[in-house]
């Protein structure tokens, strides 16, 4: 069968590889219909080795976001034949994925194969959001409106927030769509500057700031600068090994900061779908870029390039 790996940083071979020959007990065979590429897949498209990505250079790697047909299962519940969209990390790049049966679920009629991939991310972002103090809601601010913060946007605003994005690309086009009451193109610095000078129960400030780009400590540092007091951090994007907290102004503004990866993944599919069919407006406008998956490593710098008119890009078999 084909898989895809990597010789090196940006760069994509295809190979042939023998089909696996026997399922784990919970696992499922899939065939590749579409995968999502992820904010999480670039660095080791990029080359980048660490404990978060030991993969980097297998088989089949970076790729999770995967949507496709079930060609053998050992998990209860799912049958040979059936549309599945969920995670297979990190290997999901090749014609038979073998993923864990938790984290997929059946594609629902009403969605295509294609459409259904924004179930996974936005699981995710709902894992998150469900993590958020139950306080009443007020402004929220989101760092990063790629395919990921721009779902953030829309779960909070639907959640009763006012929400404001932060992006060094123009996203205005996408405001309406994502429930986005404004948007600012700026450095997060350029942008969080300002409110850190500002009284620290100033309504100017937000009461919540999630960090929708990872990798990046000064970008929690300024999250921790304009958020209000008693306000909440959230930090969602990929972070590094280790982060320095300007821990001094967190404590004196009694802050909150959460983060976390994604748990109970069945019981986050079933709310993504049921949130997607009710928000066809996701299901029109998150994906902008389909490429065939022989055009793998243009899809990839598509995506590594932030751009207005780009969100997700999809690979397609």
């Amino acid at each position: 069968m084909w898989a895809y790996r990597q010789p090196g940083p940006t760069l994509f071979t295809r190979v042939e590889v023998p089909a696996p020959d026997a399922v784990p007990d919970r696992h499922v065979a899939v065939r590749f219909v579409a995968g999502g590429i992820c904010g999480s897949d670039l660095p080791p498209f990029f080359g980048v080795h660490s404990v978060e990505f030991p993969q980097t250079g297998t088989i089949g790697a970076p790729l999770h976001e995967i949507s496709g047909t079930v060609v053998s299962s050992a998990t209860p519940g799912l049958e040979v034949g059936d549309r599945v969209v969920g995670t297979a990390w990190p290997c999901a790049l090749q014609e038979v994925v073998i993923a864990q049966g938790w984290r997929v679920r059946p594609i629902p009629a009403a969605l295509d194969p294609v459409g259904a991939i924004v179930i996974q991310p936005l699981a995710t972002v709902l894992c998150g959001a469900d993590r958020l103090d139950h306080r009443e809601p007020g402004t929220a601010v989101v760092l990063g409106l790629g395919p990921m913060g721009l779902l953030w946007a829309h779960v909070l605003a639907h959640r009763g927030w006012r929400v404001i994005g932060v992006d060094r690309v123009d996203r205005g086009a996408a405001a309406e769509r994502f429930g986005l009451s404004e948007t600012v193109q700026s450095e997060v610095a350029e942008w969080a500057a300002p409110l850190a000078e500002l009284p620290e129960d100033d309504p100017r400030r937000p009461g919540l700031v999630v960090d929708a780009i990872g990798h990046d400590q000064e970008n929690v540092g300024w999250a921790v600068a304009a958020t209000r007091e008693l306000g909440q951090v959230y930090a969602f994007g990929l972070p590094e090994e280790h982060y320095v907290l300007p821990m001094r102004l967190f404590f004196r503004k009694k802050l909150t900061l959460r983060a976390g990866d994604t748990d109970r993944w069945p019981e986050r599919l079933r709310a993504a779908e049921e949130y997607a069919l009710a928000h066809p407006e996701l299901l029109d406008g998150y994906i902008t870029d389909r490429y065939p998956v022989a055009e793998v490593r243009d899809a990839f710098l598509r995506y590594a390039q932030p751009s207005s008119d780009r969100l997700k890009v999809v690979l397609e078999a």
